[in-house]
């Protein structure tokens, strides 16, 4: 990806992108097969060992996913408000609604209702959805939003950002503050990780360069030993409890990614990093029309235990096919915000 002529300092930063990107890529990763996973459980063919370890590692995707968003966001949404507006708002949420008028139109003509854990063909949750964030494209919303509190928020002290969402994302995390949406929840849980990424750059890079395969191995462990003993001990509805666990999973998924970057055998996830909006977009509806000729399968154990594995590698590579044959046949509409909406210098 360099050439070997590059100076020191870019060899360091494009380190330092190829790290995250890692991280992009392991998230996106996870959210698929946490997607499979409930499309599995629907049709009662996922095996609870699979689903007890896709529930665990809610602490680790989505949080470690807006730690890297917030890591890349900080720079634009340093510019002036035009211009986080068009690049940062008007981008994901022309996206949100493009995507989420696609979603309900594929289910509601293509899935059965017994294969959709969601009810996406909903009509009423479909228009809910066009103005509150939805069930499967809320991600995108969330990173509007997340721009808009983060450009509103810079006069004020780190500590005091970080305090306050923290806070927010304790008392959620322990069930003490309820929004009645999963998605708002989701959304005072996460903000906390983003504005971290923003704020707290060098502290991450910092851990990012004293990774290694020790670091990596304890990393895993601790994460592994705590979430059991909260579990035991039911420490889970104690406030705080919950954000240590993230705190963990996410320190310890930089540790992974930064170290994994660093070797050949990382180099697929670290050019996954940097396609993760297509994945994202495309993969339920890739996953639901797969689900529909499969749900009445009797797997056998060790098919029910592969097929998560399996249907993680064919739906990212189906996603970025079908992407990639998009843009081709010039629908990039879809996947960018049009010339006549986007951001231009006066």
């Amino acid at each position: 990806m360099l050439s070997s002529t590059v100076d020191a300092p870019t060899r360091r930063t494009a380190a330092r992108l190829d790290w995250v990107d890692a991280a992009k890529g392991m998230s996106i990763l996870l959210v698929v097969a946490h997607h499979i996973v409930w499309f599995m459980e629907r049709s009662g063919q996922a095996p609870s060992a699979v689903v007890t370890a896709n529930e665990a590692l809610a602490s680790l995707r989505m949080p470690l996913f807006f730690l890297a968003s917030g890591l890349l966001a900080a720079g634009p949404l340093a510019a002036p408000w035009r211009a986080v507006l068009h690049k940062r708002v008007a981008f994901f949420l022309y996206l949100y609604a493009i995507w989420t008028i696609i979603r309900f139109t594929f289910f509601a003509t293509v899935v059965p209702p017994d294969v959709d854990p969601d009810g996406s063909a909903d009509p009423l949750a479909f228009v809910l959805a066009l103005l509150l964030p939805g069930p499967s494209m809320w991600f995108l919303y969330a990173l509007a939003v997340f721009a808009v509190v983060t450009k509103l928020a810079r006069p004020l002290p780190v500590w005091l950002q970080l305090g306050v969402t923290g806070t927010l994302s304790a008392l959620v995390g322990a069930e003490m503050v309820d929004f009645g949406d999963t998605r708002w929840t989701y959304m005072s849980r996460f903000l906390f990780f983003f504005l971290l990424g923003c704020h707290a750059r060098e502290f991450v890079e910092r851990l990012a360069r004293a990774t290694s395969l020790l670091w990596v191995v304890a990393g895993a462990a601790t994460c592994v030993g705590a979430a059991v003993g909260a579990v035991a001990f039911g420490l889970r509805t104690i406030p705080g409890i919950a954000l240590a666990l993230q705190c963990l999973a996410v320190g310890s998924g930089v540790l992974f990614a930064a170290w994994i970057a660093q070797y050949r055998i990382g180099r697929p996830l670290v050019v996954l990093g940097t396609q993760t909006l297509p994945i994202y977009l495309i993969h339920m509806m890739w996953l639901a029309a797969i689900m529909i000729g499969v749900r009445y399968v009797a797997l056998p154990v060790a098919a029910a235990y592969a097929l998560p594995f399996v249907l993680v590698l064919v739906l990212t590579a189906l996603s970025l096919l079908t992407h990639r044959a998009l843009t081709a046949l010039g629908a990039t509409w879809l996947f960018a915000l049009p010339s006549r909406l986007a951001y231009r210098v006066s």
